[in-house]
């Protein structure tokens, strides 16, 4: 069975990017991972295209299967949706992908 990532990808207001990455990494990503479903994630930042104006981010999510993420979308991610909603508004927009590892070396 592979392995699978739940993958959020977030613009960022600039004038918010300071803020919203120390809320990310104190208290977002901890909730997130407080769930169990899943067993690491990787935090990066998208690397700028020309044209693009407004930071980007990456979020990959680990989990042992897709059943996990499935859990977690279910059980945990409307509520936490919400949270950053009301935390972020506009400053931050976030579409969600489901990727799963064919080849990891």
């Amino acid at each position: 069975m592979n392995e699978h990532i739940y993958n959020v990808t977030i613009v960022v207001s600039p004038e918010m990017e300071n803020k919203w990455m120390t809320w990310m990494k104190a208290v977002h990503i901890p909730e997130v991972m407080e769930t169990g479903l899943f067993q690491s994630y990787m935090f990066t930042q998208v690397y700028p295209e020309q044209e693009q104006d407004q930071p980007s981010f990456s979020i990959q999510y680990r989990a042992i299967d897709l059943q996990s993420i499935q859990l977690y979308m279910e059980m945990y991610a409307p509520v936490l949706q919400k949270k950053s909603a009301k935390a972020w508004g506009n400053h931050a927009l976030a579409f969600r992908t489901i990727l799963e590892v064919l080849d990891d070396k």
